[in-house]
């Protein structure tokens, strides 16, 4: 069951443990002289992913899996494609959308590891706001006609994978193009900024975004995208790396996802609630609510490492459907997914 938004005083999710801009150098990859396998991962901050990096930092995941890990911030509102094509990055974040459109279009790309099975969505709005809600009764898709004629802030610039869904869910509910206004806000304190200002009159926000904003004060939720809508109850979060690199680093991938599943899992079990909590609490500021912590950490439970084909599949399709994907070439389940064994 997914956390719904919180009180919360204290600053946005930053990554944590992330280091300087810029990648840390050199060749990354598998090493023959029995060292770490060197990987760069970009992280953008604002986002969930920061903490499972964390733990598999502090824990000591990565270096039981034989992996060197190098974490450094990546453009708020920027797709990981060009990272990873200019290997600035070896592993960053994505969503199906981006990543499977990337995969289509003939770059070098692939899903390697699990991020989420869905990721808590939500429409947050500025102080004031006179859209409906679903506190009084509205559904989301009651919520979406209503921007008919409003902006409405993404965290993704036009034309990605995570924009292109909005504008076809939007479709869905009767709004064409030209009956709203989409603006790439980013995440984080950067979303925060445009819902205080009020630049837009709406915004997609991912959990911790729409977290932090509603509790800081700053904006209301109109709705859960993910609790009602199909089009957000698909896989939410995955890895993307370069097929060519994977295939290069067998041995860096599958350790890196290991970290990652191990991270996982413990961010999971109630064993680690007290651990689990100073992480959230070093995230998103030591006045936190112990409610809002507990809140926070129950969207953990999202987190998996797997990549199930028939989840996959059921994203591929339900993506294609929708025209976020072309019908040709047909995205299968090979070409988008490549783990190490």
């Amino acid at each position: 069951m997914r956390a719904h938004l919180a009180r919360m005083s204290g600053v946005a999710l930053i990554g944590l443990s992330l280091v300087a801009c810029g990648s840390s150098g050199g060749e990354t990859g598998d090493t023959t002289d029995g060292s770490l396998a060197k990987i760069n991962v970009s992280v953008t901050p604002g986002t969930v992913w920061g903490i499972p990096i964390a733990v598999a930092k502090s824990e000591g995941f990565f270096d039981a899996a034989g992996v060197d890990v190098t974490v450094s911030p990546s453009p708020s509102g920027m797709g990981h494609n060009q990272l990873l094509a200019s290997g600035v990055e070896d592993f960053g974040p994505s969503s199906p959308s981006q990543a499977l459109a990337a995969i289509q279009q003939g770059q070098d790309a692939v899903i390697s590891c699990g991020g989420n099975s869905q990721t808590p969505t939500a429409i947050v709005a500025p102080i004031g706001s006179g859209l409906p809600t679903a506190a009084s009764g509205a559904t989301s898709a009651d919520v979406l006609r209503a921007l008919k004629g409003k902006t409405l802030g993404m965290p993704a610039a036009a034309g990605t994978g995570t924009s292109n869904l909005m504008v076809q869910t939007l479709a869905g509910v009767g709004l064409n193009e030209g009956d709203y206004t989409l603006v790439n806000i980013g995440s984080g304190t950067t979303a925060q900024a445009a819902l205080i200002s009020k630049q837009v009159d709406a915004a997609m926000a991912a959990t911790p975004t729409a977290e932090t904003v509603v509790g800081n004060g700053d904006a209301i939720e109109l709705t859960y995208l993910s609790d009602d809508m199909e089009n957000y109850q698909m896989i939410g979060g995955v890895w993307q790396s370069r097929r060519s690199w994977v295939e290069q680093n067998p041995k860096a991938e599958s350790g890196f996802c290991a970290a990652m599943a191990d991270a996982y899992e413990f961010l999971q079990d109630p064993a680690n609630k007290d651990a689990v909590n100073d992480y959230v609490i070093e995230a998103v500021g030591t006045n936190t609510s112990a409610s809002a912590v507990d809140q926070i950490r129950e969207n953990f439970s999202v987190l998996t490492a797997e990549l199930p084909e028939a989840e996959m599949q059921k994203t591929i399709d339900g993506l294609t459907s929708l025209g976020v994907l072309e019908a040709e070439p047909k995205v299968t389940f090979e070409q988008a997914v490549l783990v190490s064994k």
